[in-house]
This record gives C-alpha cells, sequence and structure tokens, in this order.
C-alpha cells in the first residue's frame, strides 16, 4: 500500500534516524580529535621550553622526518590517504613551532619597508610579541602594512632613534637611496640589518656606513619566501668588521621562531648562486620552453597535467610572479654567470646524450 502523498515511508525514515545518529557520532569524534591536538599542544610548550633552556632550534629535522615516517606508516594502518596525513601533519608542525615560541626578551624592532619580506617578518614578529614599528619613505604604505597587524608606525627619522633593533627590508635601490643614507646616522650604537638576497654588491658600502656612523652591521637573508608566519625556516646570518658579538643576534633570531645559519659573505653568495640563480635560471627558462613548445605542437596540455607536472605548475607560477625579484638575485650575485655557463653546459651534455641515444637507434634500425 503506497504511502499518503508527501509522507515519507518507513524505510527512508529509519534512513534518516541513522543518518542523524551517524552525524552525532561524528561531532563526537571531532570533538575528541580537538581534545587531543589540544594536549599535543601542551606537550608541544613543554618541548618548547626545554628547547628553550637547552638553546636549542625550533626545527629538529630528524625528529620531523621520525614523525613523518611514523605518520605514513599509521596511514598505511588505518587505510588514509597519505596525502591527508602529509597535509594534517604540515599544518601541524607549523601551529606547534608558533606554540613553542617564547622569547626571553621582548625587542624594539624598526622594519624600513612595506613589500613581501617585510610583510613576511611583521606577522612573524607580531606572532612573537615584539614591539615594532613599521616605517619607509612611502608613509601610507608603511602605515598600511602597520596597521594590517595591529603595529605602530612613525617617520623614518623617529623610528631609527626607537628601535633597538633596524631591520631594512628593503630591495637594492631602497638600500641605496639618499634618503636611507641620510637616515642611517640616526641609527648609532643600534644593529642594522639588511635582507637582500644577494650581498656583494652593497655588503661593502653598509659596512662603510657603519664604522662611520657607529652602528653595528649585521646582514641577513630569510632563505625563504614572502609568506605569513614563516615559523621554523631558516634565516642566513652574515657577521661584518663592525658585528660586535653576532650571538646576539642569533639568539634574537632564534627565539623569534628562525632557524640561524650562520655564514661568511662568501660562502653565502656562492651558496645563493647554487640555490636560486641556477633553479631560478632553468625555471625561467622551462616557463618559455613549455610556451613555446605549445604553440610550435599547437596543442593545450592544460587538461593533461601530472601529479608531479602540478606541483611544478605552481612553482613556475611563483617564478612568473617574482620575476623581478629573480632578475635582481641574476643581476647582483658575484657568481650568477658562472653558475649559468656551468648549467647550460651541463644541459647542453645531456642533450647531446640524449640526442646521441636517439642517432644510435636510428643506425640500429637501419642495420637490421
Amino acid at each position: 500500500m503506497d504511502s499518503p502523498r508527501g509522507s515519507p515511508i518507513p524505510g527512508e525514515v529509519r534512513d534518516m534516524a541513522e543518518l542523524e545518529r551517524l552525524r552525532r557520532e561524528i561531532d563526537e569524534v571531532d570533538e575528541e580529535l580537538f581534545r587531543l591536538f589540544f594536549r599535543r599542544f601542551q606537550l608541544v610548550e613543554e618541548i618548547g621550553k626545554i628547547k628553550k633552556q637547552n638553546g636549542l632550534t625550533l626545527t629538529d629535522e630528524r625528529r620531523e622526518s621520525e614523525v613523518r615516517d611514523r605518520w605514513r606508516s599509521l596511514a598505511k594502518k588505518y587505510g588514509i590517504p597519505e596525502v591527508l596525513a602529509d597535509n594534517l601533519l604540515n599544518t601541524l608542525f607549523s601551529v606547534s613551532k608558533m606554540r613553542e615560541l617564547n622569547p626571553s626578551s621582548k625587542r624594539r624592532i624598526t622594519l624600513v619597508g612595506y613589500g613581501g619580506m617585510a610583510r613576511s617578518l611583521a606577522s612573524l614578529f607580531r606572532l612573537v610579541r615584539h614591539e615594532v614599528v613599521v616605517t619607509g619613505r612611502n608613509d601610507s604604505k608603511a602605515k598600511s602594512l602597520a596597521q594590517e597587524f595591529n603595529l605602530a608606525h612613525m617617520p623614518m627619522s623617529q623610528a631609527f632613534q626607537w628601535g633597538e633593533l633596524i631591520i631594512l627590508a628593503l630591495p637594492p635601490e631602497g638600500v641605496k637611496s639618499d634618503s636611507l643614507e641620510r637616515t642611517l646616522p640616526l641609527a648609532k650604537g643600534r644593529v642594522v640589518m639588511d635582507i637582500l638576497s644577494s650581498k656583494a654588491s652593497l655588503f661593502a658600502g653598509l659596512e662603510e656606513l657603519s664604522a662611520r656612523h657607529g652602528f653595528r652591521y649585521v646582514s641577513i637573508h630569510p632563505l625563504f619566501g614572502p609568506y605569513l608566519y614563516p615559523v621554523g625556516e631558516r634565516i642566513a646570518i652574515i657577521p661584518s668588521s663592525t658585528s660586535g658579538d653576532v650571538e646576539e643576534v642569533v639568539t634574537f633570531w632564534r627565539e623569534s621562531g628562525l632557524v640561524p645559519v650562520l655564514t661568511s659573505l662568501d660562502e653565502h653568495e656562492k651558496a645563493m648562486a647554487l640555490v636560486q640563480v641556477l633553479p631560478h635560471f632553468f625555471l625561467m627558462g622551462l616557463n618559455a620552453g613549455l610556451d613555446s613548445v605549445a604553440k610550435e605542437l599547437n596543442v593545450d596540455y592544460s587538461r593533461f597535467h601530472t601529479t608531479n607536472f602540478r606541483e611544478l605548475h605552481k612553482i613556475l607560477k611563483r617564478i612568473k610572479d617574482l620575476e623581478g625579484v629573480i632578475m635582481e638575485i641574476q643581476s647582483y650575485n658575484p657568481y650568477a654567470g658562472e653558475a649559468r655557463r656551468i648549467g647550460v653546459r651541463e644541459l647542453y651534455n645531456l642533450f647531446s646524450r640524449l640526442e646521441g641515444d636517439k642517432n644510435d637507434s636510428v643506425r640500429l634500425e637501419d642495420r637490421k
């Protein structure tokens, strides 16, 4: 017998009741997950105190590798996709490092600049609760960045006298500007740091200015891109002849959540030729090559992205977005030309070997 129009049949009623019961159980499981997350973060904070007492960095790559391997094993055991375990663990690592942050003292920081890296550092300092003033030549842009993270803003002359640590989050032309050179004498007795990717062209000039005007110059290079809350990332620290006790700077960055890498100017420039100049050079070439080959073969390859290519394509998009900064590094690094020449030579060797293998196959077919 049919049910009256609009009335659910008995089987549907049972199904809806079961659906609601399962949803309530999911809600209970979710609450249990958050209770366990909270407990995990409590343990993380205890670990952070021990690390701080023993001068250890937030990031322990060996331990992170062990945890990742264990999570992947557990994902396999319970039939959960590895990608879910990896993505969740990446977020947990990031938040855990934030919970470990507990600097021994709050510092007064003058942040000069308002670009992507200035924004990244502003987010980090806000997280650590340092006192920060944002300043720069463009007053409205400096105010805008300060407001975004609820920081203070001052004119450059006032900000340089207020801060203990002055960070020049500026491109080369900003570091070389007349307005900065006029303001730097106000930094007497303070620590001044630039964040330039390539140091060789301006390091000596800033070192000379520091000796003349009595400020301590330490060059730094954040080894990460312009994104928010870069806790656990590395930062290169390059002392100059006027740095004084550079351990103060190392401790400041370690307690601000980054992993200091102490290095010399020459070692830094050579390393950047390897990890920045050469990869960027090839990736810019790959971007151009993809466009040219797609045009000549008359194919839309966007429908055929493999998993690996999809990840690579994200990187290629970032390369296009950062082309100005990348070309700056290509121009200023003293080892850039040598790195590119060696890279092209090895690429041509690979090309010749592959073409040779193809020709050998053709010749083998001819002999059959």
